[in-house]
């Protein structure tokens, strides 16, 4: 990955707009729902937000009154989060993390395993997630789903109307198979991984992405989010997965 150019683009964005924060209240609630009946976040549990960026969904995990603790490899990002509270902040790779190992009762990534351009840093990431969770502790993410028919839109090079702006080199989609076939291989158990929607967005790049987008928030996403498909063509892919508490699987696998 080129790593440069992430810090590059995410310290650029701290800098001309103060905060990276996208999406809208409705989306962050959506979210937050799914995680409240998922992973069942418990007042006082510690949880670590891997690639926090400015640290908008840290914050708003403060509903759940965990210990929080975000990381980021942006130290605009950093010093903005810090700037605006709600959570502990570290400048670092999330790769490398610096923390203990089972540390921790929750790890989130918070649409960061799409920056993620290949395979081998992806496994690495999680597997330090792993090593961060207690046995028994659980994991969230969410990530923009290779399979929803708008994100192909706006983000496969393929499309007609793929934009490259507001986004890095490095992003990729992926599908609920990758991401649950990631998380079992580097140690976690009761790997899930499925389509949501309901993911409003307040800000967009691009021109035609910006005018297509009250249509976009106020009849595609409904409909998306109440139809039999969702799970398979939601906008955002959602996962989770379980250190597991006792046994040889509570050591990472190796690749």
């Amino acid at each position: 990955m080129d790593t440069g150019k992430e810090i590059q683009f995410f310290d650029q964005f701290a800098h001309e707009h103060g905060e990276y924060d996208v999406l809208a209240e409705s989306a962050y609630r959506r979210i937050l729902d799914v995680m409240a009946t998922t992973v069942q976040p418990a007042a006082g549990e510690r949880c670590v937000d891997l690639g926090c960026g400015t640290g908008a969904f840290t914050r708003r995990l403060g509903r759940f009154q965990l210990d929080l603790v975000g990381v980021d490899i942006s130290p605009q990002s950093i010093a903005r989060a810090t700037e605006l509270g709600g959570a502990v902040y570290l400048t670092g790779d999330i790769n490398t993390c610096p923390l203990p190992a089972a540390s921790c009762d929750l790890a989130v990534m918070s649409g960061v395993l799409h920056h993620i351009p290949t395979e081998a840093e992806r496994l690495q990431s999680l597997r330090e997630a792993f090593r961060l969770l207690k046995p028994g502790g659980r994991f969230f993410s969410y990530d923009p789903n290779g399979h929803s028919p708008s994100m192909f839109l706006y983000r496969d090079p393929r499309s007609p109307l793929h934009s490259k702006e507001g986004k890095t080199d490095n992003e990729v989609l992926l599908t609920r198979r990758e991401v649950e076939g990631y998380l079992t291989s580097v140690g976690f158990s009761a790997s899930r991984a499925w389509g949501i929607s309901g993911i409003a967005y307040r800000y967009v790049a691009g021109r035609l992405a910006s005018k297509l987008l009250p249509l976009y928030n106020g009849l595609y996403e409904p409909l998306i989010r109440w139809s039999p498909l969702e799970k398979t063509l939601g906008t955002f892919l959602v996962a989770t997965a379980t250190k597991p508490a006792i046994g040889p699987a509570a050591t990472p696998a190796k690749s």
